[in-house]
């Protein structure tokens, strides 16, 4: 399993939102500034944060994003689930259909509890937590995930 750019600049946005959102609604052209990505595709990350109720945008001069939930309730699987879709290692573990041979496969049911783990740990990591360890290790405001 390979995280992609959607997910790591998914998690650097929410990172920036969280950590400006005091002065006010985040502008996506800022964030995309601070963090180096194309505000374009910044774009289309927003959109798939904001549907999945992390974040919510105000129009205006004075308009951005703000987080929607509290950093502590947003773990890395929902982030990664959102913006990557399901977390397994093969397909046969979230569809059984996939693969004839799922019921009497033993290498199945290895990969389901590797899958299981690693959804696991990720549960575990809060956005919370991120900017925790963030602000310990005194990175400045561009956030390398």
């Amino acid at each position: 399993m390979k995280i992609s750019t959607k997910g790591r600049y998914g998690l650097r946005t929410l990172m920036d939102i969280a950590v400006h959102q005091s002065q006010g609604p985040v502008n996506l052209n800022d964030i995309a500034e601070r963090q180096g990505i194309s505000a374009k595709y910044l774009w289309q990350i927003v959109n798939l944060l904001k549907t999945a109720g992390f974040v919510r945008g105000t129009r205006g001069p004075k308009g951005g994003y703000v987080l929607v939930r509290d950093p502590s309730s947003i773990t890395l699987l929902d982030v990664i689930q959102v913006l990557e879709g399901p977390v397994s290692l093969v397909e046969c573990v979230d569809d059984p259909e996939f693969c004839a041979r799922t019921e009497n496969c033993v290498a199945h049911s290895v990969w389901d509890e590797v899958s299981q783990a690693i959804r696991g740990a990720l549960k575990k990591i809060t956005l919370a937590e991120i900017l925790r360890r963030h602000a310990s290790a005194g990175t400045p405001g561009h956030y390398v995930i």
